[in-house]
């Protein structure tokens, strides 16, 4: 916990350097430092940033913020802040506003745009991954967040300014939780495809054994109908929230779409569906938990 709350506390630090990179330049304004200052060293200069001041400042964190880094920071401008739905921000928690600015900051290492592949994930500090794209020159993060300027330098690290707030999963809904995820874009053309965005952006809860892209590969669904396509989806989900703690070593389980699915956890952990054909598939990845549920990421296409 002790490091954990260090690297929290070194990320905010270097959170607050960004609002000084574009330090003004006439005479009456600030000296800007020689070279890239520390966090401290070149806080506070550009009123782009002031949100971002505010915020970590009622986080309880613009007094201690110190470290040595190395970090990236993913920081967003202003208008990032001001385009989250209404009352988003002033009705958070400082605990929780700690949670979604730290989902900002990446510690242990310096990530430049030039060190990019064109998909990769990282952790962040507070838990989760951020994904981030490269392609034709532009930079997203978590598929909605373009990075607007990258690569400022800091002594500790460096920052990338975005256009959006990214937020953890627990703020998100499960539609949201698979949109900001390139591994999981082929199965979200397929829910709006099949109209059934909104009903997996409702109250809930739902658990979704989710197809990565690669389960699609030598699957055609283009032939079937909007109705067909409704049918197969549903059938990888299942009302409830459903952790993988919480299954047995075998169970049958009634899918959204009326028919069963069968559940199993081996020895090792490892959950396994086997659908209505026999197929059988894995999760690869569990406990993607939203505002209305939770996500398992899986290598194959269950068909009913």
């Amino acid at each position: 916990m002790q490091s954990f709350q260090k690297y929290l506390l070194n990320g905010f630090v270097l959170l607050l350097s960004i609002l000084v990179f574009q330090a003004c330049g006439d005479d009456d304004g600030p000296t800007a430092p020689q070279g890239p200052g520390n966090i401290v060293e070149v806080a506070q200069s550009n009123d782009d940033f002031s949100i971002l001041v505010s915020a970590v400042t009622d986080a309880g964190l613009a007094s201690t913020l110190q470290g040595n880094g190395p970090f990236t920071v993913f920081a967003p401008t202003n208008d990032a802040f001001e385009a989250l739905p209404e009352g988003l921000l002033e009705s958070l928690s400082n605990e929780q506003l700690a949670e979604i600015l730290s989902y900002h900051v990446i510690a242990g290492s310096e990530i430049r745009a030039a060190d990019l592949s064109a998909e990769q994930s990282v952790e962040a500090v507070a838990g989760g991954n951020l994904f981030v794209t490269a392609a034709d020159g532009s930079v997203m993060v978590n598929g909605s967040a373009s990075v607007v300027a990258a690569d400022v330098e800091a002594s500790n690290g460096v920052i990338h300014v975005i256009d959006q707030v990214v937020l953890p999963d627990s703020y998100l809904d499960l539609v949201g939780i698979v949109a900001k995820r390139y591994d999981l874009q082929t199965v979200e053309d397929a829910v709006v495809q099949a109209g059934l965005a909104s009903t997996l952006q409702g109250d809930g809860p739902f658990t979704v054994f989710a197809p990565n892209n690669a389960s699609f590969e030598g699957v055609d669904l283009s032939g079937l109908s909007q109705e067909e396509l409704q049918n197969v989806l549903t059938y990888h989900v299942i009302p409830g929230k459903v952790l993988s703690g919480d299954l047995m070593s075998s169970q049958s389980v009634e899918t959204v779409n009326g028919t069963e699915l069968t559940i199993e956890v081996d020895g090792s952990g490892t959950v396994s569906l086997t659908d209505q054909q026999g197929n059988t598939f894995q999760v690869v990845e569990a406990d993607q938990e939203g505002t209305n549920g939770v996500i398992h990421v899986i290598d194959g296409v269950l068909m009913p």
